[in-house]
């Protein structure tokens, strides 16, 4: 039998009744039928949770825009600027690439503090060092979520260029799959905020919060500019 989750790996030896069987992990998130990742999320486990929904959030976000441009590309009205939508298209597939693992990660990043808070206390030593590794992966559990938000930020920024060459028969897509990236970043947001909540080490803990704060607020900026735009299409 395999224990875990399907979407989070095995868990340690010690917690399947048959250690000593060989099992194979398995696929990456990214590769998994979207059924399972619905039933992975759903299901009564920590992991996946928010964190790996705002990446695949932004992931499927991410797509529509590399779609909503090579709409928008070879077409009479667009021949002129086929060269800004050519850049913008290799931006986002680029970025969206990096958003594919961003689940995975999350997941990875939460089960190391899981097992983190399963080390030894009785003693002293054992205390020490279990703290220690609450914290590092307290600290891992807000990175993944932080580049997260970066990544969607990057994303909807390198839209903003070719918003103007975009077809009113596909301001629809434009409009759904940036409202689907700002959800993964307020999403992405709340898990740097619950992670930062439980950091011994407040002042990086308050850098951390203050920055990602900033990187919210500007992706707020880009998600208005880009709705005017597309209210103007729907109109």
């Amino acid at each position: 039998m395999i224990c875990g989750r399907l979407t989070t790996g095995l868990k340690p030896p010690s917690a399947c009744p048959d250690s000593n069987l060989q099992l194979a992990h398995p696929p990456p998130m990214i590769e998994q039928p979207f059924k399972d990742l619905v039933a992975s999320l759903a299901a009564k486990s920590p992991t996946p949770g928010g964190g790996a929904a705002a990446a695949m959030s932004a992931c499927l976000g991410a797509a529509l825009l590399v779609m909503v441009i090579r709409f928008s590309r070879g077409k009479k009205a667009t021949l002129e600027h086929d060269e800004p939508l050519a850049q913008a298209e290799a931006q986002l597939l680029t970025l969206l690439s990096r958003l594919e693992p961003m689940a995975e990660r999350d997941c990875a990043s939460f089960d190391a503090v899981s097992m983190a808070y399963k080390l030894p206390k009785e003693s002293e030593a054992e205390q020490g060092v279990r703290n220690q590794a609450i914290e590092q992966g307290m600290l891992g559990a807000m990175v993944v979520p932080e580049e997260t938000l970066a990544i969607i930020h990057d994303v909807l920024e390198a839209m903003v260029p070719v918003l103007g060459f975009v077809g009113r028969n596909i301001g629809s897509d434009l409009g759904s799959g940036t409202e689907m990236l700002v959800a993964g970043a307020e999403a992405a947001f709340f898990n740097v905020r619950i992670n930062a909540a439980y950091l011994k080490d407040r002042a990086k803990a308050e850098s951390a919060l203050q920055h990602n704060e900033s990187v919210l607020s500007e992706v707020r900026d880009v998600h208005s500019s880009v709705r005017t735009a597309v209210e103007k299409m729907m109109s």
